[in-house]
């Protein structure tokens, strides 16, 4: 979940909180997403082409979508806004905001781990899905999963991102017969990602928003690596980065110290809530 290569070449602009114009879309079609890689010897898979629902907008949601937003695009504010609420963990949309400017730098379909000083990512995913997979529901492309590495707003790895849910509803995880190339659609990503940050809060000693961040980089730092340079260096990267978006973690009035998911009313409704209902092929 770190290291970033943008598949369509070119960094976006953002020109400040004025709704000023990007240089693409990021609702790219599915048509124009990038090929899921290939193992070793294979020939390239054949993923179905999905497209969800449009990113939210402003009256979709009930929130502040103008303080303590610093330079976060105007679009996706509403995303983070809804996730905020139908996850029930106040605060937590500015932090959301702060973790994509980290791993994606607010692009849908950034992809980490097609290039090969991204190796190590697709490493990852592969040690994910081979360490893991006995022990999971199976997963309809859980070979593609493993050779995809991580992506889009949240920088997710492929094969924890399709079995998003299970450790709560086990084989009525809603993305277990999903493409890896599906965290490239927002309400998706959106949906893992306040998945993944309830499971750290309710499991994991979490002092503060950078303490999430350390979670997002590898939970067992929470535990074993507290203390240690790797923790205290996401920690301080996760601080910069909220300084230069421009968002005021202190700020009470729209983050509180501490953030809280004991109101986490579940992973069916927040599927619900965020991304609806998967095509019938891969539902």
């Amino acid at each position: 979940m770190s290291r970033l290569w943008v598949t369509v070449g070119t960094v976006l602009g953002v020109a400040g909180i004025g709704g000023a114009a990007m240089l693409y879309s990021r609702r790219a079609s599915a048509a124009s997403l990038p090929a899921p890689a290939a193992a070793p010897g294979q020939k390239p898979p054949s993923l179905p082409k999905i497209e969800l629902g449009p990113l939210p907008k402003a009256g979709d949601v009930t929130g502040d979508l103008t303080t303590n937003w610093g330079d976060t695009p105007v679009d996706l504010r509403p995303l983070f806004v809804l996730m905020e609420q139908v996850s029930k963990i106040e605060g937590s949309s500015r932090g959301f905001a702060v973790i994509a400017f980290r791993e994606s730098k607010f692009v849908t379909v950034a992809h980490n781990g097609n290039a090969a000083a991204e190796q190590d990512e697709r490493d990852s995913s592969r040690r994910a899905y081979k360490n893991n997979k006995d022990r999971n529901p199976p997963l309809k492309y859980g070979e593609q999963a493993a050779e995809f590495g991580s992506g889009g707003l949240f920088g997710l790895l492929a094969p924890y991102f399709l079995w998003t849910g299970v450790p709560e509803v086990g084989k009525k995880a809603p993305l277990l017969n999903a493409p890896p190339t599906l965290v490239f659609e927002p309400r998706a990503a959106a949906f893992a990602a306040c998945v993944y940050m309830q499971r750290l809060l309710a499991h994991y000693r979490v002092d503060d928003l950078a303490d999430i961040k350390v979670g997002w980089a590898n939970p067992s730092l929470l535990k074993d690596g507290r203390g240690s340079t790797k923790y205290h260096d996401v920690r301080a990267n996760f601080l910069g980065d909220a300084m230069a978006l421009g968002i005021d973690l202190t700020d009470a009035t729209t983050i509180p110290p501490k953030l809280n998911a004991t109101a986490w009313p579940g992973v069916p409704a927040v599927f619900k809530a965020l991304v609806g209902a998967l095509p019938q092929e891969i539902a």
